[in-house]
């Protein structure tokens, strides 16, 4: 089954004020969908969602309060939509919409989705540097930023508390790969055909199942520097960072959300192809 990206995600929020005024300073472009729902978009088109926590149209939550209510994952082709609700369908309800979006919900309760995806092709600026002996960037000025306009959303992360039942869920019956993992712990899972290191990140935290965060790919460590101080300046509270992640290899920025979890800045994340080879990490 070829899920190619994460294509959109939707929250069901308390407070849509405090939400506007976060994407809008995390870098995101606001609109307003056909039915009223609150829109933010990436430079290549990926989106967050908002819609009022009690709204009907919303799955029903595994946690309390403002949380992500459901993940919508791009596909090549209709093809794969039929294949995928088919197979959904042995075991689970699943409504499809007009345009053909499959709606279902895991082993543990998490709102999942499917459609052709609808991201556009986007390209970062050539990076110069100077490192000793590698002068690149010559009587010109680096490149400062003084906030962030994220390219695209690259993943979501479930707290799981029941590995055995989740991972093969995604792995056996929808056709997701294990990038890297820490066993018993931790999944990177890329679509089966997707070159991000991961779209989903299943991780077992200790007996609690909700949303975790939200990640988002910026040009430049630079761009992610000006994101971090920006999000700072303006109030916004760190969660961790900055720093680089071992597994994946990019450098990151989260901060809390008023729409639950956090929401994550990354530069220079792994990509990957059919060649790549998974690690298995000790878990810390």
């Amino acid at each position: 089954m070829n899920v190619t990206n994460l294509d959109s995600v939707t929250f069901g929020i308390t407070d849509l004020a405090a939400c506007r005024r976060f994407w809008t300073d995390f870098g995101l472009a606001e609109s307003t969908a056909d039915d009223g729902a609150t829109v933010f978009s990436c430079k290549n088109g990926s989106s967050v969602v908002l819609r009022d926590s009690k709204d009907p149209k919303l799955p029903v939550p595994n946690e309390p309060g403002a949380t992500q209510r459901e993940a919508v994952f791009g596909v090549k082709s209709a093809a794969d939509l039929t294949a995928i609700a088919s197979e959904l369908e042995r075991d689970r309800p699943v409504r499809v919409d007009a345009d053909g979006t499959v709606h279902a919900r895991d082993p543990l309760g998490f709102g999942i989705a499917f459609r052709v995806a609808q991201r556009k092709p986007v390209m970062a600026p050539e990076l110069k540097f100077n490192t000793p002996g590698r002068p690149d960037r010559i009587n010109t000025r680096g490149a400062f930023h003084k906030s962030a306009t994220p390219l695209e959303m690259t993943h979501t992360v479930f707290m799981i508390d029941d590995v055995d039942k989740i991972v093969p869920f995604y792995t056996e019956r929808l056709g997701f790969i294990a990038s890297d993992s820490y066993p018993g712990r931790g999944y990177f899972l890329r679509g089966g055909a997707s070159n991000h290191h991961h779209d989903l990140f299943l991780l077992d935290v200790g007996k609690k199942r909700g949303f975790h965060h939200l990640a988002f790919e910026l040009s430049s460590i630079h761009e992610l520097f000006g994101g971090g101080l920006n999000m700072t300046r303006r109030g916004w509270r760190p969660a961790l960072g900055p720093g680089r992640h071992p597994v994946s290899s990019c450098y990151f920025w989260y901060f809390h959300s008023p729409c639950g979890g956090a929401a994550e800045y990354d530069f220079d994340s792994d990509v990957v192809d059919e060649r790549w080879v998974p690690g298995v990490h000790p878990q810390t």
